[in-house]
């Protein structure tokens, strides 16, 4: 008796990579993205790329030249987006937003780090208080980003 399980398989895997090629056409119609091996991200006539800071610079594609540096990928991103529509007072509410949300996230890192070596009750309580609204901070400003990115490129 031969083994069917093997038959059974290999019209489903077919069908499953037709789907993901369907899906991968679809998206790439509806995000016009283009990632790169080295996991910087092209949107029609700009890149997105990492810089020597650890940050993303978004660049003219065909010039190389720097058009502004953000701290999250996403806003990079979706400032291209902005200033490809020449849509000015997006661009820097996006800025606005990556400055915020990373000031935030700093301040919280500094909280957490002073927190552990705090002697004193009094100033534990402060730094704990600080610490908790820095991150509440920093969440809103996540969430504001990431629904922003979601109404602009999908």
């Amino acid at each position: 008796m031969k083994n069917t399980n093997k038959n059974k398989k290999q019209p489903k895997t077919k069908i499953i990579k037709d789907l993901a090629g369907q899906f991968e056409e679809d998206l790439k119609h509806t995000i016009p993205l283009a990632i790169q091996p080295d996991g910087s991200i092209v949107y029609k006539g700009y890149i997105v790329k990492k810089n020597d800071r650890g940050n993303w610079n978004l660049y003219y594609l065909n010039s190389n030249t720097v058009v502004e540096e953000y701290y999250l990928k996403t806003c990079a991103l979706m400032a291209a987006k902005a200033y490809n529509k020449t849509d000015l007072n997006k661009f820097f509410e996006i800025k606005q937003l990556d400055s915020k949300y990373w000031a935030s996230y700093a301040d919280s890192q500094v909280y957490e780090k002073n927190i552990k070596t705090a002697k004193d009750f009094s100033r534990y309580i402060v730094l704990l208080n600080k610490l908790e609204d820095s991150r509440n901070r920093a969440e809103q400003l996540q969430q504001r980003i990431s629904t922003m990115f979601k109404w602009s490129f999908v």
